[in-house]
């Protein structure tokens, strides 16, 4: 295979070394890349629930390109790092091309998403991420080949990619919200310099070492440089997106401002931890405000100085006197921080995910909400909300959620993970920490026909408070979507300054209906389908089922075509059953482990409080498990004995899905399945390809199942069904590589 193939031991030795340490770079140049896109898609308001979508779409076409241009596959190899770099170079184009995507989830505001707007963006995505995919599909299977013809690197040919990519989740987690995007895709063309140079070696000098490394510090000097103008160059615009803002266009109503002659600016962006933070300080009918985007999307607005907001959290600090201690989760820029100062509260505990929040405005920014952040009065906290009740002794006389489900937010906790502060379970713990006379609020500021209204009400009476509310949605209405407040009490008191009515607000053409009694609607409840009171909301009825039909259509097409081809191919020295079994195999080995992943990423979601921190940690955890596994090739019918044992474990702990007692038993079925892909690729080398383009389709399968499966049915329903994927999966591999041993 390799052109050193007649040289010396000790030269075929150093020829698999350079490899191995190429396809490592390779891997973690590609995936690092992913990292970048999967921060970028936030901008155009994607999920994750669609990522394999594009993955399983890009990678099996890349993998039959190497297949028929490529006959060595050590060429392959060699073009995968060269386009790796060259991808690494334009990759600012193709950033710049997925953030300025179309965006139903936002376009539509005011009216529920049609099957064929939220196709649009799925398909104008696969095709903008497609250059990505191809290309890694192309040099991912190159690297397959060449490490499966090379006898010292075959078994731990997996190992190399898994692990590269694991590398890559924690780098990018790391660097992004520290050193940039573009500096982070600099990383990655590190990478690619490094593979292609590492298979290259003996044909350097030291002239042209020099010279690449200086061409590389220039990139990464340009990226360092212009990092701030490209993050605002793909700032999207459109409804509720920064665009129009800084464009002193109305982001509500998409119409222009009138001329004040303060023009709206951009006063800082920055990645965080979880998101692309921006602010923009903007004149709004004639008071100068400071307004809060993530990932470009409109969260929240600060409250000009000594002034009142005239919105319905007004309501909530009716009940608050002198004296009195509040906590808000979901603080954001503090506008009801300065509303409970402004009240004469005595203490304020401001609660926000996002970390970044509190030191901007503690620092130069504080001018920004009127330095409430520096106040001795509040004492700020960066976590999750839900989990900071749970751990403290406190007691407040208010505890408010304002706005947490945002324009934004809300669309995107339609179609993806995460703990939701609205469960009955939550407000449970939001009612042990409320004082004997002390009040629970919810502030919405997006609602249809009540729906989400209805729900968090009874979710509130079923967790045993006392609960009225008010919303603007009636006949006077001229918008689909409005906004509510609840108000809710301990059953055996009430507030004595619980208001009774509410004036009208400005941008209001009637007064909120007062409700006392609720109709009777399902609460919210941690193991709730996702779906539930969010995209019912957002969505026309039926959308998402028909969105997974269509994607289920998609894989069956996708395996009956690849059933054909294989069984009817002439290069194909198999029985068709046993053809059969290896391809229902691979598909299974695909399913397997991403619904594996997702169930560990579920898992640490309540721990780690945030999805995109689940992902990040959960993705790499089960990376370095999964090719762990492929140190146990020679033995590998006791791994996959350890992998059917902890499908019962999961069997037996689904019901308590949350504690720690699972992760023993969700540990074991990844390390008994994780060497099943190299297993059937050593075995079944000749027809690598079938494998392989086997597992892509089962990898949109296991999205299917892992990611719609609970915004369906709910997460206790998927960890019911978990173990019978791995249980199956291992027995149909071993059935595909039984007694094939010495036959390749």
């Amino acid at each position: 295979m390799y052109p050193e193939a007649n040289h010396t031991p000790h030269q075929t030795d150093n020829i698999d070394l350079r490899l191995c340490i190429s396809l490592l770079f390779m891997a973690f140049g590609y995936a690092l890349l992913s990292v970048c896109l999967f921060r970028v898609l936030a901008f155009a308001m994607n999920s994750t629930s669609f990522f394999m979508l594009y993955v399983c779409t890009g990678m099996p076409l890349g993998a039959l390109f190497a297949k028929l241009r490529y006959k060595n596959p050590l060429t392959g190899v060699l073009r995968g790092a060269q386009t790796l770099v060259i991808l690494a170079l334009c990759y600012p184009v193709l950033g710049w091309i997925i953030a300025h995507g179309p965006c139903p989830l936002l376009e539509t505001a005011q009216y529920q998403i049609q099957f064929g707007a939220l196709w649009k963006q799925l398909g104008y995505m696969t095709l903008a991420t497609s250059p990505l995919f191809i290309l890694w599909g192309a040099a991912e299977y190159s690297g397959y080949e060449a490490a499966l013809a090379a006898p010292k690197v075959k078994k731990y040919f997996y190992l190399l990619f898994v692990w590269g990519l694991a590398c890559a989740l924690a780098v990018g987690a790391f660097t992004i919200p520290r050193l940039g995007w573009l500096p982070t895709v600099c990383i990655a063309l590190a990478a690619g310099l490094a593979s292609w140079m590492v298979l290259n070696l003996h044909k350097f000098q030291n002239k042209k070492i020099v010279i690449i490394a200086a061409c590389f510090a220039a990139a990464c000097f340009a990226a360092d440089l212009f990092e701030p103008v490209y993050m605002k160059s793909i700032l999207p615009g459109g409804l509720h997106r920064i665009k129009e803002i800084l464009n002193n266009g109305d982001m509500m109503s998409d119409a222009p401002l009138p001329a004040t002659g303060r023009e709206s600016r951009l006063i800082h962006q920055s990645w965080g931890k979880y998101c692309h933070i921006e602010l923009v300080e903007s004149n709004v009918r004639g008071l100068q405000y400071v307004l809060g985007f993530f990932d470009g999307s409109f969260i929240w607005a600060s409250l000009p100085v000594g002034k009142i907001s005239g919105r319905l959290d007004d309501m909530a600090f009716e009940t608050v006197q002198p004296g009195s201690d509040v906590c808000v989760l979901g603080a954001g820029g503090g506008r009801q921080v300065q509303q409970a100062l402004a009240c004469g509260a005595k203490s304020i505990t401001a609660v926000d995910i996002i970390p970044e929040v509190f030191p901007l405005f503690q620092g130069d920014l504080a001018w920004a909400n009127g330095g409430v952040y520096v106040d001795p009065r509040v004492q700020c906290i960066a976590g999750d909300g839900r989990h900071y009740l749970e751990n403290t002794d406190k007691k407040f006389d208010l505890i408010i959620l304002p706005h947490t489900e945002s324009f934004a937010a809300t669309r995107r906790a339609a179609i993806e993970p995460g703990r939701f502060v609205h469960t009955v379970e939550a407000f449970e713990s939001m009612k042990k920490r409320l004082k004997p006379h002390g009040a629970l609020a919810i502030v919405k500021s997006v609602d249809r026909e009540n729906k989400f209204f209805f729900t968090c009400a009874n979710g509130l009476a079923e967790a045993g408070l006392n609960v009225k509310g008010w919303s603007t949605f009636g006949e006077g209405n001229p918008y689909k979507i409005h906004e509510f407040i609840l108000l809710a009490t301990l059953r055996d008191y009430e507030s004595d300054y619980f208001p009774a009515a509410i004036q009208t607000a400005a941008d209001h053409p009637e007064p909120p209906v007062y409700y006392e009694d609720f109709p009777k609607t399902p609460a919210l409840h941690d193991s709730s389908p996702w779906t539930m009171g969010l995209s019912g909301l957002f969505f026309e009825p039926n959308t998402l089922k028909k969105s997974l039909i269509c994607i289920f259509l998609l894989a069956v097409s996708g395996t009956a075509a690849l059933m054909l081809f294989s069984v009817r191919s002439p290069s194909v020295d198999l029985p068709p059953y046993k053809m059969v079994v290896i391809l229902l195999a691979g598909i299974a080995v695909g399913a397997n482990a991403v619904c594996l992943e997702n169930a560990l990423i579920f898992w640490l979601i309540p721990w780690l409080f945030n999805p995109l921190s689940a992902f990040f940690v959960g993705a790499a955890v089960f990376l370095a498990l999964w090719g762990f596994s492929s140190f146990g090739l020679k033995h590998w019918k006791w791994i996959a004995l350890i992998g059917l044992a902890g499908s019962v474990g999961l069997l037996v702990f689904a019901p308590q899905w949350q504690s720690v007692a699972i992760v023993p038993a969700l540990i074991a079925a990844i390390l008994g399945s994780g060497l099943l892909f190299p297993l059937m690729g050593i075995h079944y080398r000749k027809l690598l390809i079938v494998v392989f383009l086997a597992d892509a389709l089962g990898g949109l399968i296991g999205g299917l199942l892992g990611v719609w499966g609970p915004m369906l049915a709910g997460l206790e329903y998927y960890f019911k069904l978990l173990p019978a994927i791995p249980f199956v999966t291992i027995l149909l591999a071993g059935a595909a590589v039984w007694r094939q041993t010495g036959r390749e």
